[in-house]
């Protein structure tokens, strides 16, 4: 069985998560109620299906928490269903489209090219001495995704700010310290909104900021669509780079469309590894019947690891049409700030082509919690290609018996 609550800082689960899919089709979890589900066949069924929805039912853990902590933990909850990823029905269509409409058009020819200058920067910077691949390349790099969105002088703190919300997400278990620092965000975020209203940095705050004074959104709509789109922009993607310096080899850049790597990047990466649905009804999954408001845990990463659709499934290779993956999602939840992500790692694998340099990870160290990957250390070293020496070429020789031509006489 997969230990769903294990700590795994300093132990890669890919392993486990593909013997998962393989040997382990569904999985009860006492601790946080539902049911898991591993492999790619019945995960993408749910994610399709009109049968479940991503509407959260009842949390039976609150019944054992004091009163007070309920209330800020419903709090909380309340704040998670205006997101697009946790809403469905009339109130879904309608705040996916405003979120499609403002994030279309996001992968300008400035972003990519900006995103193509960074990388080439920090692979320049970063020398033969030992560094941290995630602070020197990845953060920067996810850093323009942020700034992009919503203007450079906020990119910091709205980063900031959402990693208190991704730190609780992070977690299977109720943790009130976390819940308290991720309201606190909350409330951080509205309020840098509430600001930005007045004259808004980018075009995508601005339209956002028009949801905040539209009667059938309203400022919590709008502060969950901002907290959604930046946790969304920058943990996923810091995730992805770190993937693709730890993972992709020189030799494989050297022959393989960057396209089909990236895709392989984000197969293995998985930044959110479950995506929870919620029964509509009756329904059997499997050999379980699950009632209305009964929950499912898909596991998106071990989805992606089943070798029934990715024979072996740790290896990186061009896998042609096949290496799409579920890390986006699936269905009517189909995350709509891909193509940002897309292409950001592109620029990097990219420049790791231009430059035919290789990351050489020493140390790795991960968050404890299997539901999102997040790295804490990636160090090592950029080997970059022994340059080519240069062979003289020698004089041609006078032919015998041949006088020399005017110029040279």
């Amino acid at each position: 069985m997969l230990d769903v609550f294990g700590d795994f800082s300093r132990e890669d689960p890919a392993a486990a998560l593909a013997e998962a899919a393989a040997a382990c089709p569904f999985q009860e979890a006492a601790e946080n109620g539902g049911l898991y589900a591993f492999r790619a066949d019945d995960v993408w069924h749910i994610l399709t299906s009109r049968e479940f929805w991503s509407r959260r039912s009842t949390d039976q853990r609150l019944a054992a928490l004091p009163e007070e902590d309920r209330r800020r933990r419903s709090r909380l909850k309340e704040f998670f269903a205006h997101w697009p990823v946790f809403s469905d029905s009339d109130y879904h269509k309608r705040i996916r489209t405003v979120s499609l409409h403002l994030l279309r058009g996001a992968v300008t020819p400035q972003l990519r090219a900006r995103c193509a200058r960074v990388a080439d920067e920090r692979l320049a910077a970063v020398g033969e001495e030992s560094f941290d691949w995630l602070d020197e390349v990845a953060r920067p790099l996810a850093w323009e995704v942020v700034a992009a969105l919503t203007g450079r002088a906020g990119a910091a703190i709205l980063i900031e700010l959402s990693r208190s919300v991704m730190d609780e997400l992070a977690t299977p278990r109720l943790d009130m310290e976390r819940i308290d620092r991720a309201l606190a965000s909350v409330d951080g975020l509205r309020e840098w909104l509430r600001a930005a209203r007045s004259a808004p940095p980018t075009p995508f705050v601005a339209g956002v900021a028009e949801l905040w004074d539209d009667p059938d959104f309203g400022p919590e709509t709008a502060t969950a669509l901002l907290t959604q789109v930046v946790t969304g922009a920058h943990d996923p993607t810091v995730t992805a780079l770190c993937v693709a310096g730890e993972r992709i080899p020189r030799d494989l850049l050297g022959h393989t469309s960057v396209p089909r790597l990236r895709e392989e990047v984000f197969r293995l990466a998985t930044p959110f590894r479950f995506a929870s649905r919620y029964a509509r009804g009756p329904v059997s999954v499997g050999p379980y019947r699950l009632d209305e408001g009964d929950r499912v845990n898909l596991c998106l990463a071990a989805a992606n690891l089943d070798p029934e659709h990715y024979p072996a499934p740790l290896r990186i290779q061009d896998r042609g049409a096949a290496s799409r993956s579920l890390s986006f999602g699936a269905g009517e939840h189909y995350c709509p700030g891909a193509p940002l992500a897309r292409s950001v790692v592109e620029a990097l694998l990219e420049a790791l082509k231009r430059t035919g340099a290789e990351f050489h990870a020493d140390h790795v160290e991960r968050e404890p919690e299997l539901p999102t990957l997040r790295y804490r250390t990636l160090r090592g070293r950029l080997v970059r290609p022994a340059p080519t020496a240069r062979v003289p070429v020698p004089a041609p020789a006078e032919c015998p018996g041949r006088r020399p031509s005017p110029d040279r006489a």
